[in-house]
């Protein structure tokens, strides 16, 4: 137990000598800061970390009369130095298991058939080795230091979300996670989720004490929030809510007068919750009874309407196809857009289709009528083949949701997940478990999981369309396919280990950040990206490897 005392302090405590530090340190800021906004800045920002890191705490402070004398001590210098940091890696058994990560990468590709995806897949991944190295080698930070580089990464997600609100309102973009330029909305929801509860937790632990500060971070938090409605990312809205969940339990456990109120609290939020979804899923399943002899049967043009009950299926708890009139609609569509109303729209959709459901979602008939009353901006969104006006509404949570039920109901009845990117990922993880059925021990290596989908999806006749033939938005089974259960116990024990022995879920800041990844791998392959491997490597090294002990002491949950 002593000795587990011992390495435990000296892997948070490290001493390193020398200079450059304060070099290190802004270099992580710029890396902190080009998470979120921009892939060349995240590259440079780690080359150069490298170069600095290699100096770092190298003794320079020696004489010499001859140039080629003072030529070999730097270099011997500098020799000494990276034997010193290579002992201190080798010797930190907690960051080797974090390393078993990317050397599971390294070994799976002498087992895979393609070598260039696979090289490129380790160059991806490459901060998975780099910075944790980096970090746990380096002059361990101080908790001011650990504050300056969290604000500068929610400082630099606040940007981004401003940079996005202005593409929103000034570039006429109908798909609102378009409006993510730098990055995949996916993972901007991410550094939004974690920037939330940064600045949270700088609220709670008090650590900027004027009122001006305060008001500022209540601000940035409020804004974060309502921006995660104008991205629409549901991953993050759903991470963040059951993070804050999550974090009122812990507080409930530690007020143990709490807990059954809390529980019994979050019971009734999440039965109001499933009362919700049922209600709207209902909208979209059970139209309201219809009287049809009191229908109209003529436009105000003397076209007669159909009614069709059976074509367009049941939104708002009605039948899109009431009132119909496809001469009218033809004639008058053709006469305003540039796209064929018998052809298709800019998603690859039936255009009628598309121009019926979005009348219908704005309460006009589906006649000539109905066409003259939208506006320019409505008429390209329905070329851009948005199919409800409500989905371009910033705040309407309701019809997110809509939209993933009417995928599910598409789904379940007509054995369809084209039309939902969430049935999608059910199609993706069922193949995921026929793959890894296939050669479940050790896997098929490193290079090579995009193509035994595309084997797999020919082998199972799946009715994926071929443009959403993807792989398995999932970290885990990404994992398990690659390196089989063996690989996928390993990446857990890598996971939890470090944290475990460390004890760095009690660091408020760690924690936080843990939940947001390790849910994040449940529906995302979050470290098959740059931006996602960068955000998962860099806080987890930086957390796990590069601050004082007395960080832990400040941070606490």
């Amino acid at each position: 137990m002593k000795e587990s005392r011992n390495t435990l302090a000296m892997i948070q405590n490290k001493i390193i000598h020398g200079g450059v530090t304060l070099w290190v340190f802004f270099i992580i800021i710029l890396l902190v800061v080009s998470i979120p906004l921009s892939e060349f800045g995240m590259s440079v920002s780690q080359f150069l970390l490298f170069g600095f890191w290699i100096f770092e705490g190298a003794d320079f402070s020696f004489a010499s009369r001859t140039e080629n004398q003072k030529l070999k001590n730097y270099l011997k210098a500098l020799s000494d130095n990276l034997r010193g940091k290579f002992r201190m890696v080798i010797s930190n058994h907690v960051l080797l298991v974090f390393l078993a990560i990317y050397v599971m990468h390294l070994i799976g590709l002498f087992y895979s058939a393609d070598l260039n995806y696979a090289l490129n897949d380790l160059r991806v991944k490459l901060p998975l080795l780099s910075l944790p190295i980096l970090l746990a080698s380096t002059k361990a930070l101080n908790h001011s230091r650990l504050i300056n580089i969290l604000l500068f990464f929610c400082l630099s997600v606040i940007a981004a979300s401003l940079i996005s609100l202005y593409v929103k309102v000034n570039l006429n973009i109908s798909d609102p996670r378009e409006i993510s330029v730098f990055i995949s909305h996916i993972r901007f929801g991410l550094f939004i989720s974690f920037s939330i509860f940064i600045l949270l937790g700088f609220l709670v632990k008090n650590v900027y004490k004027s009122l001006l500060a305060k008001v500022s971070i209540t601000l940035s938090i409020i804004w974060l929030v309502v921006f995660l409605f104008i991205l629409k990312s549901l991953t993050g809205i759903i991470i963040t809510g059951l993070l804050l969940v999550a974090l009122f339990i812990v507080y409930s456990l530690k007020r143990k007068k709490l807990f059954i109120p809390t529980i019994l609290l979050f019971s009734l939020l999440g039965f109001t919750f499933w009362h919700y979804i049922s209600d709207i899923y209902k909208d979209v399943t059970v139209a309201k009874k219809v009287d049809f002899s009191q229908l109209e049967k003529l436009t105000p043009n003397g076209n007669p309407y159909v009614h069709d009950t059976a074509g367009y299926g049941i939104e708002n708890g009605k039948y899109v196809g009431l009132y119909l009139s496809a001469t009218e609609l033809r004639n008058s569509w053709n006469n305003r857009s540039r796209l064929d109303y018998d052809g298709y729209d800019n998603k690859g959709q039936n255009l009628s289709h598309t121009l019926i459901r979005y009348l219908h979602s704005k309460g006009y008939r589906k006649d000539a009528e109905g066409v003259n009353k939208l506006s320019a901006d409505e008429i390209r969104q329905i070329e851009d083949g948005v199919a409800n006006a409500n989905y371009l509404e910033s705040f309407n949570i309701r019809a997110r949701i809509e939209q993933v039920l009417q995928g599910y109901k598409s789904y379940r009845f007509d054995k369809n997940p084209n039309a939902s990117s969430f049935m999608q990922r059910i199609e993706y993880w069922k193949t995921s478990v026929y793959i890894i059925k296939n050669k479940p021990v050790f896997g098929y290596g490193t290079g090579d999981i995009q193509n035994v989908f595309d084997q797999a999806y020919n082998e199972t006749n799946s009715i994926l369309l071929p443009e959403f033939r993807h792989r398995s938005h999932n970290q885990f089974f990404a994992i398990a396919i690659a390196f089989g259960l063996t690989g996928l116990l390993i990446f857990m024990f890598s996971l939890l280990y470090p944290a475990i022995y460390l004890r760095k879920f009690s660091n408020y800041y760690y924690f936080t950040f843990f939940i947001i990844a390790f849910i994040s791998f449940l529906t995302e392959d979050t470290l098959e990206t740059q931006a996602g491997v960068t955000f998962f490597a860099f806080f987890s090294a930086l957390l796990l490897f590069g601050v004082r002990k007395e960080v832990d002491d400040n941070s606490r949950i």
